[in-house]
């Protein structure tokens, strides 16, 4: 996970945790974020990043969707 981290803050973090097709990487991002609880971070926030993905150039530019999530916690 610390890879993900982003921000170490006194009281909370912030993490970046990037997905490459939404659906199939859900049950993985469900896993991570129930890492962070088990290591004893309260989950606050979940951001979603919206921007072009690997499909636009296919789509046309007007297709965006999620690229990846900004989870913020709070520090135990």
């Amino acid at each position: 996970m610390s890879e993900n981290l982003k921000h170490n803050g006194t009281y909370v973090n912030v993490y970046y945790y990037k997905i490459s097709d939404f659906i199939p990487d859900l049950e993985a991002f469900g896993k991570y974020l129930d890492g962070l609880e088990a290591a004893g971070e309260k989950i606050l926030s979940v951001t979603p990043n919206i921007g072009f993905v690997d499909t636009s150039w296919l789509l046309g530019t007007s297709f965006q969707g999620v690229k990846g999530f900004a989870v913020i916690t709070r520090k135990s």
